[in-house]
């Protein structure tokens, strides 16, 4: 998997798509925390560990976030 900056903002704006399974504290937190942005694979995790309830994946959980995810970055970034 490529490793990619997703900034503050878009972390925002991902709240209604990778996050919509984490708690709104959670992603609050996530946002605080993380002022200059993360990485793809900060997100990834962060999601793993706060969704609720969990995906039901049959295969790789990681790679199908990663899709849902680079989905949704290239769309908020026009």
């Amino acid at each position: 998997m490529d490793t990619y900056k997703i900034t503050n903002s878009e972390i925002v704006e991902l709240k209604q798509t990778m996050g919509f399974r984490v708690t709104d504290v959670h992603w609050s937190e996530l946002v605080k925390s993380h002022p200059d942005g993360c990485t793809n694979t900060d997100m990834v995790e962060f999601v793993k560990k706060w969704m609720d309830p969990p995906y039901k994946v049959d295969g790789d959980l990681d790679a199908y976030l990663e899709k849902i995810l680079k989905s949704f970055v290239n769309f908020v970034r026009g």
